[in-house]
């Protein structure tokens, strides 16, 4: 079944509107999604951590807000809930919005793991040509215009579907590529004024580097063998440099969709990370920059 055991919701926070899942009673626990991705992804892996003892809150990332202002949408979502510290996961982009709530309200976020991300700066700075056409996607948008662009837009199954021939897409489930269709990045009504994707991760990154600022809470970093984070880099090495405890670091046997193809062992290295007591910080937390409003 579908989000077995999850209801879906909607809320409006700060005039934006949001739709989320919940389910589970225990420790809250905060996933967040990739793009052009919704809280679709996690239909698998979110019903095995409600099992486990876990409240998993699974809200879609609205397209056209930057990273900070979601990370305040999402803590206030968390405070309508009635959860003040929690734990948070994110894939892709939605790793980026996660890092940003450990580093804006450290008080609030107890763990942090990310999935299928390295640092952004880390990442353009050895990003080449031969890595971005070595990607199904890089092939495809290295077409002259308007044959990119166009399919993208007004064939959005075929890009869900359509794969090299070492990367088979049966993993994805009908009803969660229905939602990404709909709700989606694709969705240029929902996309607003542009892809949240396409924000300013890469200036909050030198920010952050420049400030000397590191993720305070304990963090996890999980990758795919067969995704192209592995293949290219050492995530874990790259995230200590950004952490101020030691990074857990942990591979699987998946491409760059984690979630749905591997759900199993996500969630069983997952449950363990977040039911952990929160250790101690490893140096003191900065001020908080942003303050919660409980208002939705």
């Amino acid at each position: 079944m579908f989000f077995e055991g999850f209801s879906l919701q909607h809320t409006t926070i700060a005039g934006t509107r949001y739709r989320f899942r919940a389910g589970g009673a225990g420790r809250p626990l905060l996933l967040l999604h990739g793009q052009p991705q919704t809280h679709a992804m996690w239909h698998r892996v979110a019903p095995l951590l409600a099992a486990a003892g876990f409240h998993v809150v699974c809200p879609d990332l609205p397209g056209h807000l930057p990273e900070a202002e979601l990370a305040l949408d999402l803590l206030r979502l968390m405070d309508a809930l009635g959860h003040d510290r929690f734990g948070v996961a994110g894939h892709d982009f939605g790793a980026h919005v996660a890092c940003r709530l450990s580093l804006d309200v450290p008080e609030r976020v107890e763990r942090l793991a990310v999935v299928e991300v390295v640092p952004v700066l880390d990442h353009v700075g050895r990003a080449d040509m031969s890595f971005a056409l070595s990607g199904y996607r890089g092939c495809w948008f290295g077409q002259l215009h308007p044959k990119p662009e166009a399919l993208a837009v007004k064939a959005p199954d075929e890009w869900f579907r359509l794969a090299a021939p070492d990367e088979p897409r049966d993993f994805f489930d009908a009803e969660a590529v229905a939602d990404y269709l709909l709700e989606g990045a694709w969705n240029e009504e929902r996309r607003g004024h542009g892809a949240a994707a396409e924000g300013p991760v890469p200036a909050l990154d030198m920010m952050e580097r420049g400030q000397r600022r590191r993720i305070p809470c304990p963090m996890m970093v999980i990758w795919g063998r067969r995704g192209r984070i592995g293949g290219w880099y050492d995530p874990r090495t790259l995230w200590q440099h950004c952490a101020a405890h030691e990074v857990l670091g942990s591979e699987l046997d998946s491409g760059h969709f984690v979630a749905e193809e591997a759900p199993e062992a996500l969630a069983a290295l997952l449950e363990p990370f977040f039911s952990e007591a929160l250790a101690e910080p490893a140096e003191p937390m900065p001020p908080s920059r942003a303050t919660p409003d409980s208002s939705s």
